[in-house]
């Protein structure tokens, strides 16, 4: 199974990277950012430093102007934004000899033998792809590259302006053709150009009205049987519309020496006196009732010690029972 994607596209200041980063922002705790550009001059640093300064100190950053699959162990289970794809192009370009290096106040110059541009510039759009190919077949991982539509501009003067061009579009719709969702980004609005394709499995046969009365009675009859609780804890699971999150609450009742409710490091947690709830030992926000579950058996380092298998399992139920509520903008009822 191929790595996620998400190309973001447009013009110059059309707000790409901005919206990239808040996309990797919402959807990995720690994203990687992976600069593909060298910095030739003042102007460029000081553009990297504001890029800098926009991103918070939970990014790791990697620069890797050519082969950025060489860190496929850093990538397992983040989000990484490259930024950009032209930048990694170019490099290309001036690696095999279309493009020549800045070098001070000297520009990159582009070759003057039109063989050779013709030649490195094709060769460069391989290098790239395979490259890129390589990349995104790391299944752990989520990428969201950013990426400019360069040939949306003036006609280039140059041969090798128009050989990067002709490049930079066939490289862009690469990326698209593997991308699992493309953004367009105009004046700072995004426009999803390319959606997740919908499922493709035939339609299966829907439960009848019968069917579904039966499955009512069932889980009510589920509802009302006796069960065994945890003697360590238990969750109060609640919606919150107006943050659009599921917020489950673990509420200890394990004693300490003194018979005091008590966390699991024995330090007392005021109790339910009633003028007002029990204090949680532990809060767990989500948008979506896999993060949920993720956060708390997966990342709550107490869980395999305070929460049993069927615990668990009534906690699955519930979160994808307050995601639907959730989504649909519905009363949710813990059941």
């Amino acid at each position: 199974m191929p790595a996620t994607v998400y190309l973001v596209t447009g013009g110059a200041r059309s707000g790409k990277s901005s919206y990239a980063q808040s996309l990797c922002e919402k959807t990995c705790a720690d994203p990687i950012y992976l600069a593909t550009s060298k910095v030739w001059d003042d102007d460029f640093k000081e553009r990297v430093e504001r890029h800098q300064n926009e991103r918070s100190d939970h990014w790791t950053t990697i620069e890797e102007p050519l082969h950025p699959s060489k860190h496929s162990d850093a990538f397992a289970n983040r989000a990484i934004l490259v930024d950009c794809l032209t930048l990694w192009l170019t490099n290309f370009f001036m690696e095999l000899g279309a493009f020549s290096e800045p070098d001070g106040d000297k520009n990159a110059e582009a070759s003057s033998n039109g063989d050779k541009i013709s030649d490195a510039s094709e060769r460069a759009l391989v290098r790239i792809k395979e490259e890129f190919d390589k990349m995104v077949t790391q299944w752990n991982a989520t990428f969201v590259f950013v990426t400019n539509e360069i040939g949306s501009g003036l006609h280039a003067e140059s041969a090798a302006s128009r050989k990067f061009v002709d490049a930079q579009g066939w490289l862009n719709q690469h990326v698209a053709s593997k991308a699992n969702m493309v953004v367009h980004m105009v004046a700072g609005v995004p426009n999803v150009i390319k959606e997740f394709p919908a499922e493709r499995r035939d339609p299966l046969r829907a439960p009848s009205s019968r069917e579904m009365t039966e499955r009512a009675v069932l889980d009510k009859f589920l509802s009302a049987r006796n069960l065994t609780m945890d003697d360590k804890g238990y969750f109060m699971v609640k919606l919150d519309h107006s943050k659009g999150i599921i917020r489950a609450t673990y509420h200890s009742c394990i004693k300490n020496d003194k018979g005091e409710i008590c966390d699991v490091h024995g330090k007392k947690i005021s109790c339910c006196d009633g003028s007002k709830s029990p204090e949680p030992m532990e809060t767990f926000e989500a948008r979506t009732a896999k993060e949920l579950t993720v956060k708390i058996f997966e990342r709550w380092e107490h869980a395999k010690d305070l929460v049993t298998v069927g615990h668990a399992a009534y906690i699955g139920r519930e979160a994808q029972k307050a995601e639907q509520c959730l989504f649909a903008g519905t009363f949710y009822q813990q059941d």
